[in-house]
């Protein structure tokens, strides 16, 4: 098993930290003093964020050995 990397790694936590500041916002324990209508977009929006940076994280392609052992970017002409 390959170890993650510290960019895969710094990623995944900011989408943990992303759901965990929307849950608190939603639920109540970070509380502003805005309307609720606007606390709880505020709180949907970060959780989708952090979701959508854990599945693009997630599904990141990695780099083929074979698109580094040619050349095809640099064949234009």
């Amino acid at each position: 098993m390959q170890a993650i990397s510290p960019s895969k790694l710094f990623s995944y936590a900011i989408a943990g930290v992303s759901v965990c500041a929307g849950v608190a916002v939603v639920t109540g324990l970070l509380h502003f003093n805005v309307p609720t209508q606007v606390r709880n977009t505020f709180g949907i929006v970060l959780i989708l964020m952090g979701i959508y940076r854990f599945l693009i994280t997630y599904w990141k392609p990695k780099p083929s050995k074979w698109r580094r052992l040619t050349n095809v970017d640099d064949e234009e002409e």
